[in-house]
């Protein structure tokens, strides 16, 4: 697996972190309904995929699709894969080994903010999520992150990388009903904010084990 950042990315290659991003949800934030699915989906597509730095874990020999570069097609692409109620359907950048287009998970920053971090469902649990955030800290001087509330599995895997709760919002930037977690890397908590089940023991990741709760924030 080899990490490298997407500077210009296709639509194809857009497409297939849409994908990505979409799978990643589905197995990780079940406290999600399937219109807020929808809703985020074309969110992502369209705005927070552009808005940020991205960076990307992919084999090396794999390439994502660079077809797809117009409007229409693009709207055409967001039909096939997720429906007006968000239901799920195939992906087309799918491979058998459970890639998106070739990647296995990608991040979004801006400044020393971690936007996004989503790895594919079939990646999960060997170390992809650490590796691709470990990068981003030491290379680009990332300390901050906003996770959900309701995934305890991702706030978990944030508090073993040395990430601390500093605040709490109520709601997410959208206004919906899904608390959002402030954290910030080897900062005291400003306040204790009590996460229901937070597991924060440490796990190797070195080897294929239970699921590390790497899959997204």
């Amino acid at each position: 697996m080899t990490i490298e950042r997407l500077k210009t990315p296709s639509a194809g290659k857009l497409n297939a972190l849409t994908d990505l991003w979409e799978a990643s949800v589905r197995a990780t934030h079940d406290f999600l309904a399937p219109e807020d699915i929808a809703f985020f989906r074309q969110m992502v597509r369209q705005e927070a995929l552009r808005g940020v730095e991205l960076y990307v874990i992919r084999k090396p020999d794999s390439k994502a699709p660079e077809t797809g570069t117009s409007a229409g097609q693009e709207n055409r692409h967001e039909s096939r894969t997720s429906g007006k109620t968000g239901e799920s359907r195939r992906p087309e950048g799918l491979d058998e080994n459970g890639m998106f287009g070739g990647f296995a998970a990608f991040a979004g920053i801006d400044g020393d903010m971690l936007e996004m971090l989503f790895v594919a469902p079939k990646a999960r649990g060997k170390g992809v999520g650490r590796q691709l955030v470990e990068y981003l800290v030491r290379e680009r001087g990332i300390r901050q992150v906003d996770v959900n509330e309701q995934n305890t599995q991702a706030a978990g895997f944030y508090a073993r990388l040395g990430f601390r709760v500093t605040g709490r919002d109520a709601t997410d930037p959208s206004g919906r009903p899904y608390p959002i977690l402030h954290l910030s890397l080897g900062e005291t908590p400003q306040r204790i904010v009590p996460i229901p089940n937070l597991q924060t023991d440490r796990v190797d990741v070195d080897f294929e084990s239970e699921p590390t709760g790497d899959e997204g924030k």
